[in-house]
């Protein structure tokens, strides 16, 4: 297990309060700890987006919407013909 640091911060009167809450005193660095390896792992995964990937969902969600186009366009036709037979 690694060592521990000591860290002494200045809080917003906000920011306290939700630790406050939160936690209690002799847990406060434990819970600043995890929030901040949460954090990390959240920033460090947003600059590794897959850009293939994305380019790949983007086809995919263009295709769908070209095929949801073309099942309108029929439709309509479709109520066009039978608005017309009236």
């Amino acid at each position: 297990m690694a060592e521990d640091t000591k860290a002494y911060l200045t809080l917003t009167p906000e920011a306290m309060a939700v630790l406050t809450k939160a936690t209690t005193p002799r847990k406060r660095g434990e819970f600043v700890s995890k929030l901040l390896v949460q954090y990390g792992e959240v920033a460090g995964g947003t600059e590794q987006i897959d850009i293939e990937g994305f380019k790949l969902q983007l086809l995919g969600l263009a295709s769908v919407n070209k095929s949801l186009e073309s099942r309108v366009i029929n439709l309509e036709r479709q109520l066009g013909q039978l608005i017309a037979r009236r």
